[in-house]
């Protein structure tokens, strides 16, 4: 079966794309000013908030790929 791409689709697809870069782009922001000890403490944190994000973010990019009405 041929699936076609509406333009909603698309849209959220875009937005999807946006919220991975935000996410990784926020990663790197709030651990680009630390070093030592103090990066340690954080990267576990800011990691773990990555990886819930970007969770989200393939749930959703999984559902627009379901078939309309599922």
């Amino acid at each position: 079966m041929t699936t076609f791409a509406t333009p909603d689709t698309e849209r959220r697809r875009s937005e999807l794309d946006a919220r991975t870069r935000v996410a990784w782009t926020s990663y790197r922001d709030e651990l680009s000013s630390l070093a030592g000890r103090a990066y340690d403490d954080a990267e576990s944190a800011a990691w773990d908030q990555l990886q819930a994000t970007l969770r989200e973010v393939e749930i959703e990019r999984a559902e627009l790929a379901l078939p309309a009405g599922h």
